[in-house]
C-alpha cells in the first residue's frame, strides 16, 4: 500500500513520517514551492509531485484523483480543508471512510481494518485537519497507523 497526502501540517505529515520511518511507500502532490502552513515542507519527504499552483484545493484534487480511497481523520469537528477533501472523493466515487478519533486508537483501528478489508487499497489518501486546527492529532494519527498498518501487514 502507498499513502498519498498534500504535505499539510498534522493528519498529512504524520503519514507521511510513519510511511518514512516504516519503509512504507509515500507520495503525493503539494503546492508549489512545497509549502504548508510551517512554511517549505521538511526535505526528508522526497519524491514529492508540485502543482503548479499555491493554491492547496489544486493538490487535494489531484491527490484524491490520483487514489484508490480516502481515509479522513477527524476530532469532532470537520475542517473546511477536510471537508473540501470529503467533497471532492464523493464527487468522482473514491470509497470514503471518516474516522472520528475521539472514539479512541483502538475503535478507530477497528473501524479502519474492518473497511480496508472490503475496499482493497494500493494507493490509500490519508487526510484531516492541520495541526493548528487540532492540536495533538499529528499524534494520534500515528498511533491509530501503526495499529492499522501493522495489522494489516503493512509494516515490516
Amino acid at each position: 500500500m502507498k499513502i498519498v497526502t498534500g504535505g499539510q501540517t498534522g493528519v498529512d505529515l504524520a503519514a507521511w513520517q510513519y510511511a518514512l520511518d516504516n519503509g512504507i511507500p509515500y507520495g503525493g502532490w503539494v503546492p508549489k514551492g512545497r509549502l504548508n502552513e510551517d512554511g517549505r515542507i521538511p526535505d526528508r519527504f522526497k519524491g514529492l509531485m508540485e502543482t503548479q499552483s499555491e493554491d492547496v484545493a489544486v493538490r487535494t484534487k489531484k491527490n484524491v484523483q490520483s487514489c484508490d480511497a480516502l481515509l479522513v481523520f477527524v476530532d469532532g469537528a470537520i475542517s473546511p480543508g477536510t471537508q473540501l477533501t470529503i467533497d471532492f472523493a464523493q464527487d468522482i466515487g473514491k470509497p470514503c471512510l471518516v474516522v472520528d478519533l475521539r472514539l479512541g486508537i483502538a475503535a478507530c483501528a477497528d473501524q479502519i481494518n474492518s473497511w480496508i478489508a472490503s475496499h482493497p487499497v494500493s494507493n490509500l489518501n490519508i487526510a484531516g485537519p492541520r495541526e493548528s486546527e487540532a492540536p495533538g492529532i499529528g499524534s494520534q494519527v500515528t498511533a491509530v497507523l501503526q495499529q492499522v498498518l501493522t495489522s494489516n501487514g503493512t509494516n515490516n
